[in-house]
Order: structure tokens, then C-alpha cells, then sequence
């Protein structure tokens, strides 16, 4: 029998972000929690939550454009899939992708567990 080495239980805090009543089309908002920048905007009625530094130069990217579902770097240009954070294009040379966080709905608000 193979027995496997004990971890520490990882505790995630759950994170109130955002009333839904105040999610509109233009919506975004940036937040720092728990050492994590985050950005909170909607595109296509949908919430989405990502990191909110690009891991290309480590700008903001709370004032890049989003086009056709990935948000551009308002820096270099760089482009990131708003549903799985992949780097979409990047002029100079490769990149990671963002990480994107997994929104929860509790009594009519969004949050988020770090």
C-alpha cells in the first residue's frame, strides 16, 4: 500500500467584491486582496476576474481594452483570453498568461475565495 505524505489543509477566505446590481456594461473595478491585483469587469453581461499586472512588464491592466473576448495590455498590447488567461499575442517574445479567478455568487453578491 502506497501512503501518500500529509500537507497542511490550505484554508481559502472567501472575498465580497461587488453587489450584482451594480454590474453594468462598462463596469470595472480594480481590488487588492490578500497580496493579489485583481480587475473585475464585465464583457458580454458576463463577469470576469483576473489578475490585474501583466506578466509581461507588470503594467495594469485595468485600462486595457477588452476585443473579441481577450484584454489587451494597455502597455506592450499584449493580448489575454478572458476565459482561461492564455496569452493570446505578445510582440516581444513569449508571456504567460493571466490567471483568471472563479467568481461566486452569495446572497446577491460577487466574490471571490483566496
Amino acid at each position: 500500500m502506497k501512503i501518500l505524505p500529509r500537507y497542511p489543509s490550505i484554508t481559502m477566505q472567501y472575498y465580497k467584491l461587488e453587489k450584482i446590481t451594480n454590474l453594468d456594461a462598462d463596469y470595472r473595478q480594480t481590488f487588492r486582496l490578500a497580496g493579489h491585483h485583481l480587475l473585475l469587469l464585465v464583457h458580454e453581461d458576463k463577469p470576469r476576474l483576473v489578475d490585474n499586472i501583466c506578466p509581461h512588464a507588470g503594467y495594469p491592466m485595468n485600462e486595457g481594452l477588452v476585443l473579441d473576448g481577450q484584454l489587451r495590455c494597455p502597455m506592450h498590447g499584449y493580448l489575454f483570453d478572458l476565459e482561461n488567461g492564455e496569452c493570446m499575442a505578445s510582440y516581444e517574445g513569449p508571456c504567460e498568461g493571466i490567471r483568471v479567478y472563479e467568481l461566486k455568487e452569495r446572497n446577491g453578491e460577487l466574490g471571490v475565495y483566496l
